[in-house]
């Protein structure tokens, strides 16, 4: 949270969002409200559909990737993501 809350929350050009990896809509939405995210959780049978699952390049859990407006990947790796996720807010 800490470094969602220095780099995403308050930076307009970011959002997060949680692609769910679990196989229960139930225990995604339960896991989601206990860790308190504040960010968009999609939910498993919303992953197939909503073709997000294409962003997960590696067997990691969480796995972070920054993808722009088009689609098009800017980062990946939890370090890497959150360097420039404030990169894009400074601009």
């Amino acid at each position: 949270m800490e470094k969602y809350n220095s780099s995403v929350a308050d930076n307009p050009k970011v959002a997060m969002i949680h692609i769910s990896q679990d196989t229960s809509e139930d225990a995604a939405e339960s896991w989601a409200v206990k860790e308190g995210f504040p960010w968009l959780t999609v939910l498993p049978g919303d992953v197939k559909r909503s073709d997000l699952s294409k962003y997960r390049t590696r067997p990691v859990v969480p796995f972070y990737t920054l993808v722009d407006a088009s689609g098009n990947q800017l980062a990946t790796g939890s370090g890497a993501v959150f360097a420039k996720a404030a990169e894009v807010g400074a601009q």
